[in-house]
């Protein structure tokens, strides 16, 4: 059961209010918790569990560090290696400038056309994606059920306790340095909204 909140905030793009929702009343299983699970009516124990997952992250960075890409399921779970570093027209600039003041002797072009050279390998960094099979989505999305915390004070009107997730928008997706990515709404505001009422 996935308990939510709902708020109200006031989104300064869209220059209008608007309701959010946001998980609330999270529970954490610890690892050894979860070997358990793993483990119970397997033909694995828990310690067995516990060792596989163990060499998974330890083993699993040197792989992704020689650019393979590692299906670490059979429905797909995938792990890849990403970078991430730009630079503009205006940071390098920015950098010429910086330089040209430490050493006005130098000849620098400050206004010169960015070119690919421009950005270093000092500049980028490495990081972990990790790619989610659609099929979990679905699955998850069969299984949670939503459960409102509370009816805020200015609604009208009442919503049942909990309905099934079966149309949300939670999608297939990917997300980058160790994270997982489910698609939903944690309650961000997005729009730097300021926050009007909370509910609580």
């Amino acid at each position: 059961m996935l308990t939510v909140h709902f708020h109200k905030v006031f989104n300064h793009l869209l220059e209008e209010n608007m309701v959010i929702a946001r998980l609330v009343n999270q529970q954490t299983l610890d690892f050894n918790s979860f070997c358990e699970y793993l483990a119970d009516g397997a033909t694995v124990t828990s310690a067995d569990c516990a060792a596989v997952l163990k060499q998974i992250e330890t083993r699993l960075p040197f792989v992704l560090a020689f650019n393979s890409k590692v299906i670490c399921s059979p429905e797909g779970l995938c792990f890849r290696p990403s970078i991430s570093g730009s630079i503009t027209q205006s940071q390098l600039k920015k950098k010429l400038q910086e330089r040209l003041l430490a050493d006005p002797t130098l000849d620098v072009d400050v206004n010169r056309e960015l070119q690919t050279s421009d950005l270093t390998i000092d500049d980028i960094q490495a990081s972990i994606a990790i790619d989610l099979p659609k099929v979990w989505h679905d699955r998850f999305k069969a299984k949670a059920n939503f459960k409102r915390e509370k009816v805020d004070s200015n609604d009208s009107t009442e919503e049942p306790d909990s309905t099934n997730t079966g149309g949300d928008n939670t999608g297939g997706g990917s997300t980058e340095n160790g994270g997982t990515n489910n698609g939903t709404d944690n309650g961000d505001n997005g729009g730097g909204g300021t926050l009007i009422d909370d509910g609580e």
